[in-house]
Formats: structure tokens, sequence, C-alpha cells
């Protein structure tokens, strides 16, 4: 991206190879949702970060969606049937970057390759920014980014199951650590250490929940009252409340960690998705 140096993010980070469990892990998780009829699928490199954009046929507008997986994991077409879902409902092009993983390639490479998609994205007309899980964290702290450098700031963020705090210091770990069978304390932990390299847990920009919400724009929040991540998305919407942020947070009982996107056939999940439309239109 020819104007990366005017966000004023920090140098990139030497990496290290992922070992053996981390690989067999990435492999074992590539798996493809289904697409829903009538969307329009392509891969393209956008700002030198290869995408996959699911769209509509004459969308109206971009909504960048950054994936979770821990910084470490994530596979594109996993997200096939929400966007394809989103697409088509919104009339719109979701955009879900292929960004750097550590922890080859620590803090700020996914941040990087999430501020140049959106970057491009945003010179060619109105952006949503949303992402799940770490997914989250990027989204926000793109948001925190261009906010800081001056930048045009996302039309609305989307954010479902946030993983907000790499410190993972919520009470919310222990609590729910019986019925969140998909993360846990011990699994941030080690993500954080993968990704965050010499970079603090409480750098902002890095762990948005350490950050200042002010004119942060409007924001959309589906959480589970049973993951381990509850507190990060509450907490959250209540600093950003306190900061004139316009913030709907919804949480809901007895769903997995990142429900919109995995449990395609639940009506949770439809519902969620009919909200994430109207607040996209």
């Amino acid at each position: 991206m020819k104007d990366i140096n005017l966000w004023n993010l920090p140098d990139l980070q030497v990496g290290s190879d992922a070992d053996d469990s981390l690989i067999e892990r990435r492999h074992n998780s590539r798996f493809a949702t289904p697409l829903i009829e009538g969307a329009v699928v392509r891969e393209e490199s956008v700002a030198g970060v290869q995408c996959l954009i699911v769209s509509s046929a004459q969308p109206k507008f971009s909504y960048l969606h950054l994936h979770g997986g821990g910084f470490r994991l994530g596979w594109t077409r996993t997200w096939l049937n929400y966007a394809s879902d989103i697409a088509l409902k919104a009339d719109c092009q979701v955009v879900i970057p292929d960004y750097r993983l550590a922890p080859e390639h620590p803090y700020p490479a996914a941040l990087v390759d999430a501020v140049g998609v959106y970057a491009e994205l945003q010179s060619e007309g109105e952006v949503f920014v949303g992402g799940d899980s770490a997914g989250g964290a990027l989204a926000l702290s793109l948001t925190l980014a261009a906010r800081d450098s001056q930048h045009q700031m996302p039309a609305g963020l989307v954010l479902l199951s946030p993983w907000l705090d790499l410190a993972a210091t919520a009470a919310s770990y222990e609590k729910n650590a019986s019925t969140d069978t998909m993360f846990s304390r011990e699994s941030a932990e080690q993500a954080a250490v993968a990704y965050l390299g010499t970079c603090a847990t409480t750098d902002p920009l890095a762990s948005p929940a350490y950050g200042d919400f002010s004119q942060v724009p409007k924001v959309l929040i589906f959480v589970s009252g049973s993951e381990v991540l509850l507190d990060d998305a509450v907490n959250f919407a209540n600093k950003a409340r306190q900061s004139g942020v316009a913030v709907d947070l919804h949480v809901v009982e007895n769903m997995p960690h990142i429900w919109p996107v995995i449990m395609v056939d639940a009506a949770e999940t439809a519902d969620a998705r009919q909200k994430i439309v109207d607040f996209l239109s």
C-alpha cells in the first residue's frame, strides 16, 4: 500500500516457524461452508493481499470482514455461507482477506494487511468493517488506527464474539470455561504470545480493549452468554457507550463462539444475520 506510512503503524517484527501441531491444525481447519445460490465468488488481490470476494450481482458498497482463528488459523472459504448470505441480503460485496498469520508473521503484519485492503476499498466507496473473534480485534484496531491517523473511518463495525483483550484477564474465562468448547484462557494465552511478539498485551493497536473509543462509528455486537469472551464484548460496549458511541449489543444464551458464522441452520443465526443486514443497510 502506497500510503502505509501515513497510518503510523509500528514496524514489522521478525517471526518464527509454525510448529508441526499448528500446521496440522491449519490443515484440519480448512473446510468450506455452503455457498448460498446467487452469490458471485472470486479471489482477487487487493492492495497485494489475496482476498475472497463474495458479492451480489451489482453490489452497492463493501463490507470488509476479518476472519477469526486466534491470529494463527483461518481459511477464507470457511466464511462462504456467512459472506454469501450477507452479500445477497444487503446487496453488497463481502471482502475476506487472507491476511498473514502468526507466528511466522506477528503483529502488526495482519493489521498492515487489513489496513491495506481497507484503504483500497475505501477509495472506491463506502466500507463497513467487521470481524469475528481475533478478526474482531483487527477490525477495531483498524478503526482506531484510521481515527488516529486521520483517515476515513468505517461506516460501521460488526463484531462477532470479538477477542479484544489479549491479556485474557476477564472473569468470563473462568465463569464460562465449562460451556465454551472452542476457546479458553490457555488457547488465548498461547495465541497472544504467537501474535504479539515483543508488543505489550495492553498496546491498543494490538489489544484494542485498552484503546480510547471516542469517535468510533456505530457498532453492532453479537456474543454468546456461554463463551469465555463474553466480558470482552460487554466491557467494550460499556466503555464505548461512555465515549458516546452508538452500540447495539446482543448477548444470546446457549450458543457457541462465533455462532452467526458456523451455526448455519440455527434460528439464532438467521436472526443475527438479519440484524447485520439491517445495520449495513
